[in-house]
Order: C-alpha cells, then structure tokens, then sequence
C-alpha cells in the first residue's frame, strides 16, 4: 500500500496541506495579534469622543443607513472618516485576509471530509484514514488546529475589536459590493462570543461549543476522532493546548457533567498530594545526579554508549518533573476568583514544596545535561561509519597475525607451530572482514558470536599461558564490543531526546523565571553559558508548528520560522538586558564619581598636594566599578554564536543591539521629563531647563565615551545614530498631528523592533519633547507681547522692554539636542507654518473674500490704481477711505500674518546657528557643500537658457537629497521656501498693499511685481499731493512704506533696482536725509 504521506498520495497530500495551512494561519494570527490599533479598543475617552460615530460595531449592519446619514450630515466627520481609511485601510485588509483564512481552512476541512464521504480519494473513507497511524493523526490535528485558531482569536483579539475592525473593513474596502466576497460569513464566525481574557471575567454560557458550532462540522468525524483519542491519550489537570496557551481543566470542564465527574476523581486531595510529593521527590533525587552527570569530565564516550538507556530515563524524569511543576505551578493556569482553583494550587505548591529558584536550576541543569548529550550524539552518529569501519580493521588484523604466529613463521616467544589454530585465525579474520555495515542488525548477531568463539578458542586450546597471545584476543574481543557498541549509535535516540526534551508547553510560562535568570546573571555574568543551553532547549518548540508546514513543502515555512525565532529572540534580548542594565547603573556611579569626587590633575603639581590629588579611595571605586562592567562583558560575549530558530545570534551583536536600548531607554526617558514646561512661569523655564538637560547629555556621551573601550563599541558612532532616531522619531510622531496620513509605529524608519524607542503619555497639547520645546520657543517670542530687533537678534518684552531671549538659545539647543534637535525643530516649524497658511487661505477665502462690501471695496481700489503706472488722484482720501471700510478683516489677518513672521525669524536663527556649527566643526563639508549648491544652481539656471544642456531627471533622487544636507548645513533661506501652492487668488496684491505686510514670499512670486507697483504708487501719489500743497516734510505714511520696501528688498533678497522701478531713486535719497 502507499505510504499515506508519499507525494502520488492525493488523500494524505490533500489533508498535509490542510494541517500545513493552519499552522501557518496561527503564527499570522499571533503575529498580527501585536499589532492591534489601539483605537479599535475605544478605551480612552478622546478616542471615543473623537472616533465614536466611525467606528461601530455589528449594530452598524442593523441600519447601516442611519450611520451614514449620520457621517453625511457633518463634513468635519466625513473628513474625519477618509482620513481613519487612510491610516487603516492597510492593517485592516490584513486582519481580513486572516480571518477570512480561518473561514477558507474549516470549509476546506469540510470539503476534504465530504470528498471522503463521496469516494474522491479511490479506496479511501473516513475510516481507512483513522485506520491509518498518520492518517489518523492528521485528522485530529486538523480538527485541533481549527479550535486552536477560534480560541486564539478570541484571546488575543477581543470579540468587539474584532467586530469593529471588521466593520471597518466592510466599510472601507469593495468587498461590500463584490458578488463574491464570503464577508457574511466570515462575520457570522467571528462575532463577539462575550468571552474576555481579563482576569476573573465570567465564562459566557455554551462557551465555547457554540462557538465551535458556528460553522458546522460533521458529527460522525467528531466522534470518530474523539473515539480515537479516548484510547490513544491521558491529561493531566492543566495542559498546554498549543505554544504554550494553556488550560486547566478544572476550570475548562466546568460545565460539562461527565467530564467533571471523570476529572473529579483524580482531584481530591489525597491524589493531589501523591502527585505533588512524588515529584517533590523526584526533584530531590534528580538535581545531584544530574549535575553528577555535568562535571567536567564525567560524560566520555564510553559512558554514554554503555548507558544510553540509564542516561534516556534520567532526562524523562527530569523533563516530566520540570513540565508538572512548571503547569502546575504558573499563574496563568489559576483563575484567582475561582476559590476551588487556590486551593487545589496551595496545595500544590505546598505539597510539592515549590521553589522557583530550585526548579529553574533544574530546568538550566538538564538543558545542559540535554545539550552536551546531544553534541556528543551527534558526533558520534557522524563518526559511527568511520569508527565502526576502523574497530573492524584493526580485528581483522590481529587475527591475522595470530594466524602468522601460529604458522611458525614469525617469531614469538614459546608458540609452537600449530596449523589447526594457524587456519581457524584466518577464518576469524575474513569473517570480521565480510561484516557489512549496511546491514546492522546481521552484523550485530555475528559479532557476538564471533566473541563467543574467541572466548571458547583460549578456553579449550589452553591458550592462557602464553601472556601475547591473551592479548591479541583480549584486543580483538574489545574492538568488536566496540563494534556492537558503535552500531547501536541510532538516529533513533537523538528523536527520542527531542521528544522528551520539547519545552513548547513552556513559550509563554517561562516569562514568569526571567526576574530569576537576570538576578542569577547580575550575580555571575557567566550563567549566561548555562542559559544558552536553556534557550536552544526552547528553540526546540518550534518543531510542533513547523513539522506540518515542512512536510507540505509550504512556501510558509520561512515565514512562519521567522515569526517564532523573532519571538524567541526577542525572549532571549529581553532576558540578557539585565547586562547592559547593570553596565549603565555602574556608569552613572562612575561619571558621578568623576564629576563630583575625583579632582582633575593639572598639568603641573606640587610635590606636597600629590596626596590631595591621589584620591585613591576614589579611584579604587572606579576601578572596581570599571571591572564589573568588563565582567559583564565577558559574561555574555561567552555565549557563543547561535541558532535560535534560522535566526543567528552574534553575542556581540547582542550586546551592542541591548546597550543602544538601554541608551535609547534612559536618553528618552530624560528628554521626556527634562524638557516639560510651566506656561505660567516667570521667567521661562526654557533656558535653566535645556542647561540641565545639557548637563544630562553630556552626563551620557562622557559615560558612552569612557565605555567604549571596555567594551569593545564604537561609542560615538552608537551615540550619534541613536540620540538622531530619538530625536526624528519624536519629531516624526509631533508632525502626525498635521498630516492627513499618519505615520504609524510599524512603517516609522526611526522605530524599531528591537531597539524601541518609548512613547511617553502627552502632558499636554504636545505628543512628545520636542513639540513641547518648540511651542514654548513660540510662547515666549509671542509676536502679541515681544517685539523682535533684528539687529541685535533679540526679543524684548513690549511693556517692560526687558529682554526676553536672544540667539543664544540656539546655541543653548545645540548643546543640548546637536544638530539633529536643531533641524528637527526647523521641521516642526516648517509643518506648522503649513497650517497657519492653510488657515490663513481659508480665512481669506472664506470669510474676506465671501464678504461682498469688502470685495467692491477691492474692486473700487483696483479701478482707482489703474493704470499702475500712473498717479491716483486725491491719494490720501482714496487709500484711508479703502483701509477704514476694510477695518473688520484686518485683525484676523493680522495675527495670521504675525504668526508665520514669527516662526520664519525662528527659522532663521536656527539656519545661523546650523550654518556657524557646521563651519566650525566640519569646515570641509560646509566648503563641499556650498561649492556644490551653486554649482548645481549654476547648471539649472543654464539649463533654462539653453535647454539642450543638462538637467536632474524626475527619478534622480540629487536635489532631494542635497537639500536635505543642505537644511541640516543651514545653507537655505527659510524666506525662499514655498510652504504651499495655490490657485490664483483675486485682489491678493490690493488685499496685502493696503494691510502692508511682510513675508508675502509664502506666495507664488507673480503676485510681487503688482504688490511693488502699488506701494510704488502709493508713495509717488501721497509725494505728487504733497508737493502740489506744497507740504514741506515727508508724510510719515510715505516713511513707512520707504522702511518697508527697504525691509522687504532686504529679507527677499531682491536687486535695488526693483524697487527703483517703482519709486524713483531721489525719493530714497530724501528718505534717508529725513532719517
């Protein structure tokens, strides 16, 4: 018959690939798992104010049309509503797609079963298969697979999540309108059972057969394969149901009365005891013979051949004590709520008299006993041939030169020449040479018969006088034991091992012994040698889940492994940063020892003051606490590299990945609480505050800078490229709030999986520091209560006059964030000035131009300047009649305006301060890229007047990147951005001439030469009346336009002769001399 699981085996490949799939199914519904939006939960209050009336539950299909007419009725909620697609649609198509899988795996379980049923499969039933020993075991893993994946989901994502991503998804995807799409069934499926994880929730009724029934399986299979089980199996109280998820009966069968009642007899108290007394015993008696068997030494070769199966029974009860206890024992497995379920688990953890400690030194003894059993297997397997081969030869050869000695021919000491024994040797020797190596078991009955007959040969032919002789036979007899020994080496135990030794029942318990493996590395650094051991033991796991997807030659093994080595991995990472931990606790104390204790040596010293300056008290702390730090180091550098899963752990790599988390952690941390400011405060916090975190950074970067040699990092490289990720992924997470499309955890470049940085509560209107230092910069230069002089690069206080701050703040930010914190900033403010010009367009729009008075105010104006050239007759009256009809709309303007001015100077100070800092500290990369900005300019301004030369094309990512550098450089003009496009906005000259305002280069430059000409001709038309009045001084409104157009040529950068096109030059002249 063929083999079930052959490949021309269509039955056995069919429900392969089933079992294959769920397993697969499972790993992504665990991945995605951890990646839940947090506002599906609606568990903050401004999530459910602001996202209340979008997301709904299945009570939205009972009348979806209500909850769109409620979205219609209010545009700020359809915009609301686009924007929550936009950063969802993704994830949602995800959590679809896996639970539309779970759907498609249980009707393909059932479409498998009914081909059975209809005779698909020739000579194949229902029956055959169970009858079948991997038939049968395929078909229960199918079925447990399906209520692995329902309660999975149900853990781990709750029911009303579930329903409101789904809903969500119906909302925002097509499948609402595709003919096709299974979406009701899918939902009928997986709608909220009532069931939660939290602690000491109550158990829904019929919970959770009736979720099992939602899509109906064949009664008969069900109780075919429970009928099969019922003979095949044997359950403890709690099990682990699969990686680790475990479950107590006690709790499980509650509502089933047979079950109880079985379950029942095996829960009294007397039974619990023996249970818990029998293994207290056994760990009692396994921990020393265990470590006997771990001393130096002790597991040679010859131990382990001659008592394969002695060594096999002491790692099962090991492995059996260690998984009761470990079950038994976990929290996880006892609901506190339930009175029955304590008291059975004191009795057990009194009666077994559990010690955590005890039991993880078991745990860690016997993967190493494991460990080292397997690597000595393993070589001898790969030796077996070879040795076995060489035992053989070296036999064969004794035996021959018995044979020559008893031929008389060579010589030795009193052996007569004897023919009988001269042949028999010769038969021995071609007989131990005609062993066959293939074939085991044959070779194996003939050796022993061959020892037999050398024994009997020195017996009967008195041949134990002669001493060589004895020898020779005394040999060949040890080679073939050797023999018989060496092919009893199977592969067989090596499976053996691994099943015994499988630790999946521990994936999730083991977390509850990490507080124990980081206090014994703190304690001895060197323990991390033993853990290894500890951690491929648990890499072993992930066998269950694989072994399917293997045998299926699915394209998800690799994604599936790599799902479970990461989260081993990530296990690993979190257990051995008590390292890097310990290393930055014993820094601080050094750096405080070095700032505050140890006095600085000068260049020269007085005989009599080197006893003051020695402070060997001092450094002898160092000292010590340099030590550890390298001890430390060592500890975990003596792990070795290794697989855990397909992914290779590089001790090293290890280190360095968890000392940047650690500096990730605390440097975070900092920023965080260093930089939170009081409004109310006068003075500002602002300066005292980043002089603090300057002292705090440098703390960091001199403690990194002395470790690193230690170590063995490359501290200012760590340094620079973990204080820039922390910096641009909180400027990265302040820039969200202005973005239509959010930039979510999982698609930031800055975060990262294993070296996260932390997200902080807001404290206030600020996600993060850096927004919070950027909106106290703009609290405290509120162009409302300081006035800028940009001559001095100061603010001051419009009543007091007193200074408020200056430039060097910008410095004082340096210090404390470096270049990265500078340009951050500068990217802040550049979104913000974003929206206060959307704002300011929308106003204008809106409000000034929806405003039909003020617009025939505008359209009166406009008639009255034309030409523009010319002069406006009856100036003054003209120019204050349009201001004072426009009175109303100038102070919403106004402070829009002030606002983008205000954060432009800010933007400005903070290019000086960019640009100073790269000149000083990295001259030639200021040079290289000054020379490279004009000359690429120089080549696009030839380009446009003579296109046949030279030009970036679309997809050359230079000008990108250059101004990138060029940013950070401070080589720009913030004034130069364009911050936004428009389309042409009407009256836009006549609106900003008659309100006179700066930094009007936010908009599209044609608007310029028409907001010249009119101020051109404002002051030509008040200077032609007053000379016809013959007014002897300049008008002061004549002045201030004169200052303003100087101001406005000054800032845009503009020629001179611009503005002399409009004004002519002897105008300025006298300007000047009224000045």
């Amino acid at each position: 018959m063929v083999d079930f699981l052959a490949e021309n085996n269509l039955c056995g490949q069919a429900i392969l690939r089933i079992v294959s799939r769920g397993n697969a199914i499972i790993a992504e519904l665990l991945r995605l798992s951890e990646f839940i939006p947090a506002v599906f939960r609606l568990k903050d209050k401004s999530d459910q104010q602001k996202y209340g009336d979008i997301i709904c539950d299945f009570s939205y299909f009972k009348g979806p049309e209500y909850y769109e007419g409620k979205l219609e009725a209010k545009p700020e909620l359809q915009d609301l509503d686009e924007e929550f697609r936009e950063n969802n649609i993704e994830i949602l198509s995800r959590f679809y797609l896996a639970f539309e899988s779970v759907h498609k795996y249980i009707v393909d379980l059932n479409r498998y079963l009914d081909d059975l049923h209809e005779g698909v499969y020739i000579q194949q039933t229902l029956e055959t298969v169970l009858l079948n020993e991997d038939g049968k075991q395929l078909l229960c893993e199918a079925l447990y697979l399906y209520g692995v994946m329902l309660l999975v989901i149900d853990q781990k994502i709750e029911g009303e999540v579930r329903e409101r991503m789904l809903v969500s998804y119906y909302r925002y995807s097509a499948a609402r309108s595709s003919a096709d799409s299974n979406l009701d069934d899918i939902c009928k499926l997986l709608r909220s059972t009532g069931y939660s994880s939290q602690p000491g929730a109550k158990r829904p009724a019929n919970y959770p057969e009736s979720y099992f029934h939602r899509v109906p399986i064949s009664s008969t299979f069900i109780s075919m394969v429970i009928g099969r089980l019922r003979s095949d199996d044997i359950y403890n109280q709690v099990i682990s149901i699969y990686m680790g998820i475990t479950v107590n009966l006690v709790e499980a069968w509650e509502p089933y009365k047979a079950a109880k009642t079985a379950l029942n007899y095996t829960l009294d108290s007397a039974n619990i005891k023996e249970q818990a007394t029998r293994y207290a015993t056994s760990m009692e008696s396994l921990r020393p013979q265990v470590q006997q068997l771990l001393k130096e030494g002790f597991l040679r070769e010859e131990i382990i051949l001659d008592n394969i199966p002695k060594l096999l029974n002491c790692l099962r009860d090991c492995n059996v004590a260690i998984r009761w206890l470990m079950l038994h024992s976990a929290e996880s497995a006892y609901d506190p709520n339930n009175k029955r379920l304590r008291q059975i688990k004191d009795q057990v953890l009194n009666d077994s008299k559990y010690n955590p400690k005890i039991l993880f030194q078991l745990l860690l003894d016997t993967a190493q006993f494991e460990f080292t059993l397997k690597e000595m297997f393993k070589q001898m397997l790969s030796e077996k041939q070879i040795k076995w081969e060489s035992y053989k030869k070296e036999g064969s050869e004794r035996m021959t030169e018995l044979a020559e000695v008893f031929s008389g021919v060579k010589p030795l000491t009193r052996v007569e020449k004897n023919e009988n024994l001269q042949a028999w040797f010769r038969e021995i020797s071609k007989q131990i040479e005609s062993l066959n190596y293939e074939d085991s078991t044959a070779a194996g009955r003939k050796t022993v018969q061959l020892i037999q007959a050398l024994v009997e040969v020195q017996e009967f032919h008195q041949l134990e006088s002669n001493l060589q002789v004895c020898q020779f036979l005394a040999d060949t007899r040890k080679f073939l034991h050797q023999m018989i020994r060496t092919i009893n080496i199977k592969e067989e135990v090596l499976i053996t091992m691994q099943i015994v030794g499988d630790l999946s029942y521990a994936w999730q318990i083991i977390d509850s012994f990490t507080s124990i493996m980081q206090e014994s590395i703190r304690v001895n650094p060197s323990m991390v040698t033993k853990l290894r051991a500890t951690f491929l033991k648990l890499a072993s796991a992930l066998d269950l889940p694989l072994l399917r997807i293997n045998q299926a030659n699915s394209a998800d093994l690799l994604s599936v492994s790599q799902f479970y080595s990461g989260e081993l991995v990530a296990y690993v990472r979190k257990v051995l940063q008590i390292i890097p931990e310990s290393m930055f606790t014993s820094l601080a104390k050094i750096i405080k020892l070095q700032i505050h204790d140890i006095m600085e040596v000068p260049t020269r010293l007085d005989k009599d003051k080197l006893k003051d300056y020695s402070q060997l008290g001092a450094r002898y702390e160092v000292a010590k606490l340099t030590h550890d730090i390298s001890i430390f180091t060592e500890g975990i550098l003596m792990m070795k590299t290794t697989l855990v899963g397909i992914i290779k752990v590089d001790p090293k790599q290890l280190l360095e990945d968890g000392i940047r988390k650690e500096l990730v952690k605390r440097v975070a941390y900092a920023l965080h609480k260093g930089l939170i400011f009081n409004p109310k405060s006068k003075p500002s916090e602002l300066m005292p505050k980043l002089k603090d975190m300057a002292a705090t950074m440098d703390g960091f970067y001199r403690s990194f800078e002395y470790i690193q040699d230690y170590v063995s990092i490359y501290g200012l490289k760590i340094w620079q490229e973990e204080v820039s990720r922390i910096i641009n992924y909180n400027v990265e997470q302040e820039c969200n709030s202005f973005l239509r499309t959010k930039i979510q955890d999982w698609q930031s470049v800055y975060q990262s999986t294993h070296i996260p940085i932390p997200k902080f509560p807001s404290v206030d209107e600020s996600a993060t520091f850096i927004g919070r230092l950027c909106r106290e910069i703009l609290r405290i230069t509120d162009p409302k209560t300081t006035c800028y002089i940009d001559q001095l690069n100061t603010w001051y206080d419009l009543k007091s006059h007193q200074e408020v701050t200056n430039n060097r703040l910008f410095s004082e930010i340096q210090n404390t964030l470096g270049t990265f914190g500078l340009n951050g900033l500068d990217r802040l403010l550049c979104f913000m000035i974003v929206k206060e010009l959307q704002n300011f367009l929308t106003m204008l729009q809106k409000t000034i131009l929806k405003d039909k008075a003020v617009v025939d105010v505008f359209k009166a104006m406009l008639g009255a300047v034309n030409p523009i050239q010319g002069i406006v007759a009856n100036a003054s009256k003209v120019y204050a009649s349009a201001v004072t009809k426009t009175q109303k709309i100038w102070g919403g303007y106004l402070e829009a305006i002030m606002k983008v001015g205000q954060m432009q100077i800010l933007r400005q100070q903070i290019a000086n301060e960019l640009n100073y800092s790269c000149k000083f500290d990295s001259k030639h990369l200021a040079a290289a890229l000054e020379n490279l900005n004009k000359s690429l300019l120089a080549d696009i301004e030839a380009h446009y007047q003579d296109p046949s030369l030279p030009y970036p094309k679309e997809d050359n990512t230079l000008l990108y990147e250059i101004t990138a550098y060029l940013e950070a450089a401070g080589i720009h003009n913030p004034l130069n951005k364009i911050y936004i496009t428009t389309k042409r906005l009407p009256y836009f000259p006549i609106i900003n001439f008659l309100f006179i305002i700066n930094n009007r280069y936010q908009f599209h430059s044609r608007y310029t030469q028409q907001f010249l000409a009119l101020i051109g001709q404002f002051i030509r038309s008040i200077m032609e009346q007053c000379t016809s009045q013959k007014i002897p001084d300049m008008p002061s409104d004549v002045v201030g336009a004169l200052m303003f157009l100087e101001d406005y040529v000054k800032y845009t950068k503009l020629s001179r002769k611009v503005a002399e096109a409009h004004v002519p030059s002897f105008i300025f002249d006298e300007f000047r001399t009224v000045l």
